[in-house]
Protein backbone atom coordinates (compact mmCIF):
# COMPACT_ATOMS: atom_id res chain seq x y z
CA UNK A 1 0.00 0.00 0.00
CA UNK A 2 1.08 3.82 -0.17
CA UNK A 3 0.82 5.69 2.21
CA UNK A 4 0.91 9.84 2.39
CA UNK A 5 1.34 11.81 5.60
CA UNK A 6 -1.99 13.57 5.27
CA UNK A 7 -5.54 13.86 3.13
CA UNK A 8 -4.84 15.14 -0.14
CA UNK A 9 -8.23 15.47 -1.51
CA UNK A 10 -11.88 14.17 -0.75
CA UNK A 11 -12.14 10.54 -1.04
CA UNK A 12 -11.96 7.70 0.77
CA UNK A 13 -9.11 6.85 3.19
CA UNK A 14 -7.64 3.97 5.50
CA UNK A 15 -5.93 5.46 8.52
CA UNK A 16 -2.93 4.09 9.67
CA UNK A 17 -0.62 4.24 12.56
CA UNK A 18 2.60 5.90 11.54
CA UNK A 19 5.08 3.17 12.46
CA UNK A 20 2.65 -0.02 13.53
CA UNK A 21 0.50 -2.36 11.41
CA UNK A 22 -2.73 -0.83 12.84
CA UNK A 23 -5.83 0.65 11.35
CA UNK A 24 -8.80 2.96 12.57
CA UNK A 25 -11.89 0.37 12.44
CA UNK A 26 -15.34 1.42 13.45
CA UNK A 27 -17.35 -0.65 16.21
CA UNK A 28 -21.07 -0.82 15.69
CA UNK A 29 -23.58 -1.97 18.12
CA UNK A 30 -24.74 -0.01 20.97
CA UNK A 31 -21.51 0.03 22.63
CA UNK A 32 -20.07 2.09 19.30
CA UNK A 33 -16.60 3.22 19.33
CA UNK A 34 -13.21 3.59 17.09
CA UNK A 35 -10.71 0.74 18.03
CA UNK A 36 -7.04 0.11 16.18
CA UNK A 37 -6.77 -3.00 14.78
CA UNK A 38 -4.94 -5.01 12.04
CA UNK A 39 -5.65 -4.28 8.33
CA UNK A 40 -8.65 -6.56 6.36
CA UNK A 41 -8.74 -6.06 2.81
CA UNK A 42 -12.26 -6.32 2.53
CA UNK A 43 -13.48 -4.65 5.86
CA UNK A 44 -15.41 -1.55 5.02
CA UNK A 45 -15.17 -0.70 9.01
CA UNK A 46 -11.66 -0.16 8.08
CA UNK A 47 -12.55 2.95 5.45
CA UNK A 48 -13.43 6.16 5.95
CA UNK A 49 -14.90 9.17 3.65
CA UNK A 50 -13.00 12.40 4.15
CA UNK A 51 -14.22 15.49 3.18
CA UNK A 52 -12.62 19.02 3.10
CA UNK A 53 -14.83 21.74 5.07
CA UNK A 54 -15.32 24.88 2.58
CA UNK A 55 -13.23 28.08 3.49
CA UNK A 56 -11.12 26.06 6.76
CA UNK A 57 -7.74 25.00 6.84
CA UNK A 58 -6.78 21.56 7.31
CA UNK A 59 -10.61 21.16 8.44
CA UNK A 60 -12.37 17.58 7.41
CA UNK A 61 -15.44 15.46 7.82
CA UNK A 62 -14.59 12.07 8.69
CA UNK A 63 -17.83 9.36 7.81
CA UNK A 64 -17.79 5.86 7.57
CA UNK A 65 -18.28 3.73 4.21
CA UNK A 66 -19.46 0.88 6.55
CA UNK A 67 -22.76 2.88 7.31
CA UNK A 68 -22.24 6.40 6.59
CA UNK A 69 -21.91 7.50 10.05
CA UNK A 70 -20.14 10.43 11.26
CA UNK A 71 -17.22 10.52 13.51
CA UNK A 72 -18.50 12.45 16.87
CA UNK A 73 -17.13 13.37 19.96
CA UNK A 74 -18.33 11.30 22.73
CA UNK A 75 -18.10 12.16 26.46
CA UNK A 76 -18.95 10.08 29.76
CA UNK A 77 -18.73 10.09 33.52
CA UNK A 78 -15.88 7.31 33.83
CA UNK A 79 -14.16 8.47 30.24
CA UNK A 80 -10.92 7.60 30.23
CA UNK A 81 -8.71 10.51 31.97
CA UNK A 82 -11.75 12.25 31.06
CA UNK A 83 -10.53 13.20 27.38
CA UNK A 84 -14.06 11.56 25.35
CA UNK A 85 -14.27 9.30 22.64
CA UNK A 86 -14.12 9.85 19.17
CA UNK A 87 -17.13 7.27 17.98
CA UNK A 88 -19.12 6.87 15.01
CA UNK A 89 -22.76 8.17 15.81
CA UNK A 90 -25.80 8.70 13.43
CA UNK A 91 -25.58 11.90 11.67
CA UNK A 92 -22.62 14.32 10.26
CA UNK A 93 -19.97 14.24 11.38
CA UNK A 94 -17.95 17.17 13.10
CA UNK A 95 -15.67 18.74 11.82
CA UNK A 96 -11.96 17.53 12.65
CA UNK A 97 -8.64 19.05 12.04
CA UNK A 98 -6.05 16.73 10.37
CA UNK A 99 -2.21 18.14 11.16
CA UNK A 100 0.96 17.46 9.42
CA UNK A 101 3.35 17.18 12.01
CA UNK A 102 7.54 16.31 11.37
CA UNK A 103 9.15 14.94 13.94
CA UNK A 104 12.08 12.23 14.16
CA UNK A 105 12.76 13.16 10.20
CA UNK A 106 9.14 11.36 9.74
CA UNK A 107 6.03 13.57 8.47
CA UNK A 108 2.73 11.99 9.63
CA UNK A 109 -0.41 13.88 10.69
CA UNK A 110 -2.62 14.18 14.44
CA UNK A 111 -6.50 13.84 14.43
CA UNK A 112 -8.08 16.27 16.26
CA UNK A 113 -11.75 17.98 17.07
CA UNK A 114 -11.80 21.32 15.76
CA UNK A 115 -10.77 23.87 18.40
CA UNK A 116 -9.11 21.19 20.99
CA UNK A 117 -5.72 20.25 21.49
CA UNK A 118 -5.96 16.65 22.48
CA UNK A 119 -5.38 14.54 19.36
CA UNK A 120 -6.55 11.05 18.87
CA UNK A 121 -4.38 7.84 20.86
CA UNK A 122 -4.68 4.81 22.14
CA UNK A 123 -3.26 4.95 25.21
CA UNK A 124 -5.71 3.23 27.72
CA UNK A 125 -4.12 0.09 29.53
CA UNK A 126 -5.07 -2.86 28.46
CA UNK A 127 -7.66 -1.46 25.08
CA UNK A 128 -7.15 -0.89 21.76
CA UNK A 129 -10.29 1.79 21.88
CA UNK A 130 -8.80 5.31 20.33
CA UNK A 131 -9.50 7.87 22.69
CA UNK A 132 -7.95 11.43 23.46
CA UNK A 133 -4.81 12.47 25.38
CA UNK A 134 -2.36 15.30 25.76
CA UNK A 135 -0.57 16.19 22.04
CA UNK A 136 2.96 14.86 22.96
CA UNK A 137 6.11 15.64 20.43
CA UNK A 138 7.40 12.53 20.94
CA UNK A 139 6.93 9.72 18.14
CA UNK A 140 8.46 7.49 20.63
CA UNK A 141 6.00 8.21 23.79
CA UNK A 142 3.08 8.55 21.94
CA UNK A 143 3.18 6.40 18.67
CA UNK A 144 -1.00 5.67 18.92
CA UNK A 145 -0.80 9.69 18.22
CA UNK A 146 0.58 9.40 14.64
CA UNK A 147 -1.15 8.12 11.59
CA UNK A 148 -1.03 7.96 7.81
CA UNK A 149 -3.57 8.18 5.05
CA UNK A 150 -3.81 5.46 2.03
CA UNK A 151 -6.21 6.96 -0.29
CA UNK A 152 -8.44 4.03 -1.83
CA UNK A 153 -9.31 4.45 -5.29
CA UNK A 154 -13.09 3.98 -7.13
CA UNK A 155 -12.04 1.02 -7.98
CA UNK A 156 -10.54 -2.03 -5.44
CA UNK A 157 -7.43 -0.81 -3.92
CA UNK A 158 -5.26 -3.41 -5.22
CA UNK A 159 -5.63 -4.24 -8.85
CA UNK A 160 -8.61 -6.42 -9.81
CA UNK A 161 -6.61 -8.30 -12.44
CA UNK A 162 -3.45 -8.42 -14.25
CA UNK A 163 -2.66 -9.90 -17.64
CA UNK A 164 1.73 -10.61 -17.96
CA UNK A 165 3.18 -11.70 -21.22
CA UNK A 166 6.63 -13.23 -21.31
CA UNK A 167 8.87 -12.86 -24.45
CA UNK A 168 11.76 -15.42 -23.73
CA UNK A 169 14.63 -15.12 -26.23
CA UNK A 170 15.28 -18.62 -26.90
CA UNK A 171 18.69 -18.45 -28.78
CA UNK A 172 21.94 -19.15 -27.70
CA UNK A 173 22.85 -18.78 -23.97
CA UNK A 174 19.46 -18.38 -22.82
CA UNK A 175 18.46 -22.05 -21.78
CA UNK A 176 19.10 -21.48 -17.61
CA UNK A 177 16.65 -18.44 -17.81
CA UNK A 178 13.99 -20.65 -19.38
CA UNK A 179 14.59 -23.65 -17.02
CA UNK A 180 13.99 -20.63 -14.25
CA UNK A 181 11.29 -19.22 -15.81
CA UNK A 182 9.61 -23.09 -15.81
CA UNK A 183 10.40 -23.68 -12.12
CA UNK A 184 9.48 -19.94 -11.46
CA UNK A 185 6.01 -19.56 -13.10
CA UNK A 186 3.52 -21.87 -11.27
CA UNK A 187 4.66 -20.22 -8.25
CA UNK A 188 3.97 -16.10 -9.14
CA UNK A 189 0.55 -16.08 -8.29
CA UNK A 190 0.98 -16.76 -4.82
CA UNK A 191 4.14 -14.97 -4.01
CA UNK A 192 3.01 -11.41 -5.58
CA UNK A 193 0.21 -11.57 -2.94
CA UNK A 194 -2.08 -8.80 -4.41
CA UNK A 195 -5.35 -10.63 -4.17
CA UNK A 196 -6.65 -11.58 -7.25
CA UNK A 197 -9.07 -13.78 -8.15
CA UNK A 198 -7.51 -16.72 -10.11
CA UNK A 199 -8.67 -17.09 -13.29
CA UNK A 200 -8.18 -12.37 -13.41
CA UNK A 201 -4.23 -13.30 -13.34
CA UNK A 202 -3.53 -15.06 -16.63
CA UNK A 203 -0.06 -15.35 -17.99
CA UNK A 204 1.12 -15.81 -21.89
CA UNK A 205 4.32 -16.44 -23.76
CA UNK A 206 5.92 -15.13 -26.93
CA UNK A 207 9.14 -17.15 -27.98
CA UNK A 208 11.70 -15.56 -30.52
CA UNK A 209 14.78 -16.36 -32.44
CA UNK A 210 15.84 -14.65 -35.76
CA UNK A 211 14.69 -14.38 -39.03
CA UNK A 212 16.08 -15.89 -41.90
CA UNK A 213 18.63 -16.72 -42.83
CA UNK A 214 20.35 -15.99 -39.66
CA UNK A 215 18.13 -18.43 -37.91
CA UNK A 216 16.09 -20.92 -40.24
CA UNK A 217 13.64 -22.52 -37.48
CA UNK A 218 11.37 -19.60 -36.37
CA UNK A 219 11.13 -15.80 -35.92
CA UNK A 220 8.63 -15.98 -33.21
CA UNK A 221 5.67 -18.01 -31.64
CA UNK A 222 3.41 -16.97 -29.70
CA UNK A 223 1.24 -18.99 -26.60
CA UNK A 224 -2.02 -16.79 -25.74
CA UNK A 225 -2.89 -15.68 -22.36
CA UNK A 226 -4.24 -18.38 -20.04
CA UNK A 227 -5.28 -18.65 -15.94
CA UNK A 228 -3.52 -21.96 -16.42
CA UNK A 229 -0.08 -21.69 -15.08
CA UNK A 230 0.50 -25.28 -16.13
CA UNK A 231 0.03 -24.80 -19.48
CA UNK A 232 2.94 -22.16 -19.55
CA UNK A 233 4.82 -23.92 -17.50
CA UNK A 234 4.40 -27.31 -19.76
CA UNK A 235 5.61 -24.62 -22.85
CA UNK A 236 8.45 -23.61 -21.51
CA UNK A 237 9.38 -27.10 -20.54
CA UNK A 238 9.37 -27.82 -24.06
CA UNK A 239 11.98 -24.82 -25.27
CA UNK A 240 15.77 -25.46 -26.33
CA UNK A 241 17.67 -22.32 -26.68
CA UNK A 242 19.82 -22.59 -29.55
CA UNK A 243 20.67 -20.43 -32.92
CA UNK A 244 20.11 -17.24 -33.56
CA UNK A 245 22.61 -16.33 -36.22
CA UNK A 246 24.42 -12.99 -35.54
CA UNK A 247 24.20 -10.71 -32.75
CA UNK A 248 20.87 -9.11 -32.51
CA UNK A 249 17.73 -10.96 -32.69
CA UNK A 250 14.01 -10.57 -33.42
CA UNK A 251 12.63 -8.90 -31.17
CA UNK A 252 10.97 -6.15 -32.44
CA UNK A 253 8.99 -8.96 -33.75
CA UNK A 254 7.85 -10.68 -30.72
CA UNK A 255 7.29 -7.01 -29.07
CA UNK A 256 4.96 -6.33 -32.42
CA UNK A 257 2.88 -10.06 -31.31
CA UNK A 258 2.29 -8.75 -28.52
CA UNK A 259 0.04 -5.75 -29.19
CA UNK A 260 -2.36 -7.92 -30.39
CA UNK A 261 -2.46 -10.45 -27.84
CA UNK A 262 -5.63 -11.27 -26.26
CA UNK A 263 -5.12 -8.61 -23.59
CA UNK A 264 -8.19 -8.08 -21.01
CA UNK A 265 -8.71 -4.45 -21.18
CA UNK A 266 -9.86 -4.28 -17.36
CA UNK A 267 -6.89 -5.91 -16.54
CA UNK A 268 -2.84 -4.20 -15.39
CA UNK A 269 -0.98 -5.62 -18.75
CA UNK A 270 2.99 -6.00 -18.79
CA UNK A 271 4.97 -7.57 -20.74
CA UNK A 272 8.76 -8.66 -19.41
CA UNK A 273 11.51 -9.25 -22.13
CA UNK A 274 13.76 -11.71 -20.95
CA UNK A 275 17.52 -11.37 -23.36
CA UNK A 276 21.18 -10.64 -23.82
CA UNK A 277 20.82 -9.16 -26.99
CA UNK A 278 19.41 -5.71 -29.18
CA UNK A 279 17.28 -5.82 -31.96
CA UNK A 280 18.08 -5.54 -35.55
CA UNK A 281 18.73 -1.54 -36.31
CA UNK A 282 19.56 -0.24 -32.75
CA UNK A 283 23.43 -0.64 -33.40
CA UNK A 284 25.68 2.82 -32.98
CA UNK A 285 28.51 1.92 -34.99
CA UNK A 286 29.18 -0.99 -37.63
CA UNK A 287 32.35 -1.83 -35.16
CA UNK A 288 30.57 -2.03 -32.43
CA UNK A 289 29.19 -5.63 -33.38
CA UNK A 290 27.44 -7.76 -35.81
CA UNK A 291 24.40 -6.72 -37.42
CA UNK A 292 23.10 -8.50 -40.40
CA UNK A 293 20.19 -6.31 -40.50
CA UNK A 294 21.29 -3.12 -39.65
CA UNK A 295 18.31 -0.81 -40.84
CA UNK A 296 15.83 -2.47 -38.60
CA UNK A 297 13.28 -5.47 -38.48
CA UNK A 298 13.27 -7.17 -42.17
CA UNK A 299 9.53 -7.07 -41.66
CA UNK A 300 9.09 -3.11 -40.72
CA UNK A 301 8.35 -3.56 -36.87
CA UNK A 302 10.09 -0.56 -35.73
CA UNK A 303 10.30 -1.09 -31.18
CA UNK A 304 9.72 2.63 -31.21
CA UNK A 305 6.49 2.91 -33.04
CA UNK A 306 5.62 -0.42 -30.88
CA UNK A 307 6.25 0.62 -27.46
CA UNK A 308 4.50 3.75 -28.43
CA UNK A 309 1.36 2.00 -29.37
CA UNK A 310 1.69 -0.02 -25.79
CA UNK A 311 2.07 3.31 -24.16
CA UNK A 312 -1.61 3.64 -25.47
CA UNK A 313 -3.01 0.34 -24.75
CA UNK A 314 -1.71 1.04 -20.99
CA UNK A 315 0.81 -2.31 -21.25
CA UNK A 316 3.79 -1.70 -19.55
CA UNK A 317 7.28 -3.02 -20.67
CA UNK A 318 9.79 -4.25 -18.94
CA UNK A 319 13.21 -5.79 -19.85
CA UNK A 320 15.28 -8.37 -17.95
CA UNK A 321 18.49 -7.54 -19.03
CA UNK A 322 21.27 -10.91 -18.78
CA UNK A 323 24.50 -9.35 -18.15
CA UNK A 324 27.28 -9.30 -18.35
CA UNK A 325 26.36 -10.27 -21.72
CA UNK A 326 24.23 -7.38 -22.83
CA UNK A 327 26.43 -4.62 -21.71
CA UNK A 328 30.11 -6.01 -22.82
CA UNK A 329 28.81 -7.39 -26.42
CA UNK A 330 26.60 -4.85 -27.50
CA UNK A 331 27.53 -1.17 -26.83
CA UNK A 332 24.56 1.05 -26.37
CA UNK A 333 22.17 -1.90 -26.08
CA UNK A 334 21.26 -0.98 -22.60
CA UNK A 335 20.42 2.03 -23.02
CA UNK A 336 17.91 1.56 -26.14
CA UNK A 337 16.15 -0.50 -24.00
CA UNK A 338 16.51 2.26 -21.13
CA UNK A 339 14.94 4.63 -23.77
CA UNK A 340 12.56 2.22 -25.08
CA UNK A 341 10.92 0.83 -21.72
CA UNK A 342 10.24 4.40 -20.49
CA UNK A 343 8.33 5.04 -23.19
CA UNK A 344 5.54 2.76 -21.59
CA UNK A 345 6.71 4.02 -18.01
CA UNK A 346 8.83 0.49 -17.36
CA UNK A 347 12.13 0.05 -16.54
CA UNK A 348 15.19 -1.95 -17.43
CA UNK A 349 16.01 -5.07 -14.70
CA UNK A 350 19.69 -5.78 -15.16
CA UNK A 351 20.07 -9.81 -13.92
CA UNK A 352 23.39 -11.50 -13.38
CA UNK A 353 22.56 -15.32 -11.82
CA UNK A 354 19.61 -16.91 -13.81
CA UNK A 355 18.59 -18.76 -10.61
CA UNK A 356 17.00 -15.22 -9.28
CA UNK A 357 15.02 -15.05 -12.00
CA UNK A 358 11.87 -15.75 -9.44
CA UNK A 359 12.44 -12.29 -7.73
CA UNK A 360 12.62 -10.11 -10.51
CA UNK A 361 9.26 -11.29 -11.80
CA UNK A 362 7.86 -11.04 -8.47
CA UNK A 363 9.38 -7.53 -7.64
CA UNK A 364 8.22 -5.92 -11.45
CA UNK A 365 5.14 -7.09 -11.16
CA UNK A 366 4.49 -5.89 -7.96
CA UNK A 367 5.86 -2.43 -8.17
CA UNK A 368 3.64 -2.33 -11.52
CA UNK A 369 0.66 -3.07 -9.53
CA UNK A 370 1.62 -0.55 -7.01
CA UNK A 371 2.18 2.27 -9.33
CA UNK A 372 -1.46 1.30 -11.24
CA UNK A 373 -3.07 2.14 -8.11
CA UNK A 374 -1.51 5.55 -7.96
CA UNK A 375 -2.39 6.36 -11.34
CA UNK A 376 -6.07 5.13 -10.30
CA UNK A 377 -6.00 7.45 -7.22
CA UNK A 378 -4.97 10.64 -9.06
CA UNK A 379 -5.75 10.37 -12.61
CA UNK A 380 -8.65 12.73 -12.38
CA UNK A 381 -5.91 15.25 -10.40
CA UNK A 382 -3.08 14.69 -12.79
CA UNK A 383 -5.22 15.46 -15.58
CA UNK A 384 -6.84 18.16 -14.57
CA UNK A 385 -2.84 19.65 -14.13
CA UNK A 386 -2.62 19.02 -17.60
CA UNK A 387 -5.36 21.02 -18.34
CA UNK A 388 -4.81 23.83 -16.23
CA UNK A 389 -0.92 24.43 -17.01
CA UNK A 390 -2.06 23.65 -20.61
CA UNK A 391 0.46 20.84 -21.96
CA UNK A 392 0.54 17.01 -22.05
CA UNK A 393 4.65 17.39 -21.69
CA UNK A 394 5.25 14.63 -19.29
CA UNK A 395 8.28 16.27 -18.15
CA UNK A 396 6.84 19.02 -16.91
CA UNK A 397 3.98 17.74 -15.01
CA UNK A 398 6.25 15.10 -13.49
CA UNK A 399 8.02 18.04 -12.37
CA UNK A 400 5.38 19.62 -10.64
CA UNK A 401 3.13 16.05 -9.74
CA UNK A 402 6.81 14.88 -8.08
CA UNK A 403 7.13 18.10 -5.90
CA UNK A 404 3.58 17.53 -4.70
CA UNK A 405 4.10 13.70 -4.38
CA UNK A 406 6.78 14.59 -1.88
CA UNK A 407 5.32 16.55 0.41
CA UNK A 408 2.10 14.13 0.88
CA UNK A 409 4.83 11.89 1.59
CA UNK A 410 3.98 9.28 -1.42
CA UNK A 411 5.36 6.36 -1.19
CA UNK A 412 5.89 3.40 -3.66
CA UNK A 413 6.72 -0.18 -3.63
CA UNK A 414 10.19 -0.23 -5.26
CA UNK A 415 12.37 -3.59 -7.24
CA UNK A 416 15.40 -2.47 -6.02
CA UNK A 417 18.57 -4.01 -7.83
CA UNK A 418 22.51 -2.84 -7.28
CA UNK A 419 23.68 -3.09 -10.91
CA UNK A 420 26.85 -5.20 -11.81
CA UNK A 421 27.97 -2.94 -14.43
CA UNK A 422 29.66 0.25 -14.48
CA UNK A 423 27.49 2.94 -16.55
CA UNK A 424 28.78 6.27 -17.75
CA UNK A 425 26.86 9.34 -18.68
CA UNK A 426 27.03 8.87 -21.99
CA UNK A 427 25.02 5.76 -21.77
CA UNK A 428 22.50 8.03 -20.05
CA UNK A 429 22.01 10.66 -22.46
CA UNK A 430 21.59 7.95 -24.70
CA UNK A 431 18.82 6.34 -23.65
CA UNK A 432 17.33 10.18 -23.52
CA UNK A 433 17.53 10.28 -27.16
CA UNK A 434 16.16 6.95 -27.72
CA UNK A 435 13.13 7.86 -25.20
CA UNK A 436 12.59 10.62 -27.72
CA UNK A 437 13.10 9.25 -31.05
CA UNK A 438 10.24 7.73 -33.09
CA UNK A 439 12.27 6.30 -35.55
CA UNK A 440 15.89 4.34 -35.53
CA UNK A 441 17.70 6.49 -38.23
CA UNK A 442 16.45 9.45 -36.96
CA UNK A 443 18.07 8.39 -33.36
CA UNK A 444 21.46 7.14 -34.57
CA UNK A 445 22.13 10.11 -36.40
CA UNK A 446 22.35 11.73 -32.45
CA UNK A 447 23.74 8.96 -30.83
CA UNK A 448 27.49 8.97 -29.52
CA UNK A 449 29.68 5.91 -29.18
CA UNK A 450 30.07 4.46 -25.70
CA UNK A 451 32.77 2.12 -23.91
CA UNK A 452 32.71 -1.89 -23.07
CA UNK A 453 31.01 -1.72 -19.66
CA UNK A 454 33.21 -2.93 -16.66
CA UNK A 455 31.97 -4.64 -13.55
CA UNK A 456 31.36 -2.52 -10.37
CA UNK A 457 34.82 -2.96 -8.64
CA UNK A 458 33.00 -5.27 -5.66
CA UNK A 459 31.72 -7.62 -8.09
CA UNK A 460 35.00 -8.12 -9.33
CA UNK A 461 35.38 -9.88 -6.13
CA UNK A 462 32.36 -12.39 -6.65
CA UNK A 463 30.35 -10.35 -4.81
CA UNK A 464 26.65 -11.55 -5.40
CA UNK A 465 24.62 -8.68 -6.96
CA UNK A 466 21.86 -8.00 -4.04
CA UNK A 467 17.64 -6.89 -4.81
CA UNK A 468 15.48 -5.79 -2.74
CA UNK A 469 11.26 -5.22 -2.88
CA UNK A 470 11.00 -2.03 -0.63
CA UNK A 471 8.09 0.25 0.22
CA UNK A 472 10.44 4.03 -0.43
CA UNK A 473 9.41 7.49 -1.58
CA UNK A 474 8.59 7.56 -5.12
CA UNK A 475 11.28 8.85 -7.68
CA UNK A 476 10.55 11.34 -10.32
CA UNK A 477 11.27 8.52 -12.57
CA UNK A 478 8.43 6.73 -11.30
CA UNK A 479 6.52 9.63 -11.13
CA UNK A 480 7.08 10.15 -14.57
CA UNK A 481 5.93 6.48 -15.26
CA UNK A 482 2.21 7.66 -13.50
CA UNK A 483 1.75 10.55 -15.02
CA UNK A 484 2.27 9.55 -18.33
CA UNK A 485 0.08 6.27 -17.54
CA UNK A 486 -2.53 8.72 -16.60
CA UNK A 487 -2.49 10.97 -19.30
CA UNK A 488 -2.77 7.85 -21.85
CA UNK A 489 -5.47 6.52 -20.90
CA UNK A 490 -8.36 6.82 -22.90
CA UNK A 491 -11.09 9.63 -21.56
Amino acid sequence: MTYQSKPTSDGTYRIKVLDQDLFIESVPGNDSSLKLAPISQSNSRQKWKLARVPGQTDAWTIASVEDNSGVRYHKTPDTYWGYGYPLPLTGPSERWIIQERTASGKTFSKIKLNGSSNPFDSCSPGSDAVNFYYDNVSITKAPKQCYVFELLPDEPSQASAMDVIFIQDITGSQQPYIDNARATIGSIYSELNLNFVPGNFRVGLITFRDHPPQDLSMVTKVYPLTPDLGVIETRLGDLVATGGGDGPEAQSDALADALTANWNDDAVKVVILITDSPPHGTRISPSDYIDSFPEGCPQQNNPLNIAKRMKSLGITLHVIACQPTLDREFKGARAFYEGLTRKTGGRVFPIVNPDTLASYIVGSLTETADRENLVRSFESEIRKQAKINGTSNVSDISTQVYSDFKSKGIQLKTFVIEDTEEQNDQAGQNAQIWYEAKQLADAKTKLQAVGVSSAVPKYREGVQQKTELKVQPISLFQVEGVVQRCLSKPL
